[in-house]
């Protein structure tokens, strides 16, 4: 009786001795398609034919194969595997085909990567770049659509003014006064809407109330705080206040971001 195995990728069929297989627990090399595979799963015996070719000499690493023209079988010592390494079908390319391969890839790979980091520092920095960058602002806005994020207006005390403010009592209510102010955004790109703080005074100069307004209390649409103020643009304001007992004198208003 006599050992055959088959190569599962190309189906060639070898004659194999107990010892050979031993050698690697039974991984070898297909002579023909090249592949490595298990020879133990489809080992099989077979009666002696005089078809079939004697074993090999014991000194050579591949076994005689059932038909002449199939080729040889490598035993898994001479492929450099190490112990209780998978065998891997089909053909195994040379490792410097397959490095050159994997550094092909590295290029991508790292464009990628670099792809992945910038959009991860334009989100997590997109209100500083907005304001230094004013041109990337429509890319950050886009890359906030698709994020779920928003993007704050730059805060510049430096280019707002208060090009005109007055108060005045209102004749047709007694305890009312209305401020009314001009503010100017100076500088060539949006901001946001500053706070106001008025300070009501005596006679004295000295004060005798104070009240912050923010944009929202003097703005008529809560969509325009999120606009911002407009390059070169003016906003007018009125407010309207119940000072009750007080009466001021004068007062005082400014101009901030909280």
């Amino acid at each position: 009786m006599s050992m055959v195995t088959s190569c599962p990728a190309c189906t060639t069929t070898f004659r194999v001795s107990q010892e050979q297989l031993k050698q690697r627990n039974g991984r070898v090399r297909c002579g023909r398609c090249r592949g490595v595979f298990d020879a133990f799963k489809s080992l099989a015996t077979l009666p002696d034919e005089p078809a079939l070719e004697p074993a090999p000499d014991e000194r050579t690493p591949a076994t005689a194969p059932v038909s002449s023209a199939q080729g040889s079988l490598d035993i898994g010592a001479h492929m450099g595997m190490a112990a209780g390494q998978p065998p891997y079908a089909g053909r195994v390319a040379p490792p410097a085909a397959r490095g050159a391969r994997n550094r092909a890839g590295w290029p991508i790979a790292a464009a990628l990567l670099a792809l992945a980091l910038a959009v991860q520092v334009a989100y997590v920095l997109r209100d500083p770049l907005a304001a230094a960058l004013p041109g990337v602002r429509p890319a950050l806005e886009r890359l906030c659509a698709f994020a779920g994020c928003t993007i704050a207006l730059p805060k510049r005390s430096e280019q707002l003014a208060l090009d005109a403010s007055d108060l005045q009592a209102d004749p047709a209510r007694p305890n009312v006064i209305v401020l009314t102010a001009v503010l100017r955004n100076r500088g060539s790109s949006s901001v946001a809407h500053p706070a106001l703080e008025l300070t009501l005074t005596n006679a004295q100069d000295q004060a005798i109330a104070r009240r912050i307004f923010l944009p929202s209390d003097y703005l008529p649409h809560a969509e325009d705080a999120r606009r911002g103020m407009d390059a070169l643009g003016t906003i007018d304001v009125r407010i309207e206040l119940d000072t009750g007992d007080l009466r001021p004198a004068g007062y005082r208003l400014f101009l901030f971001y909280p």
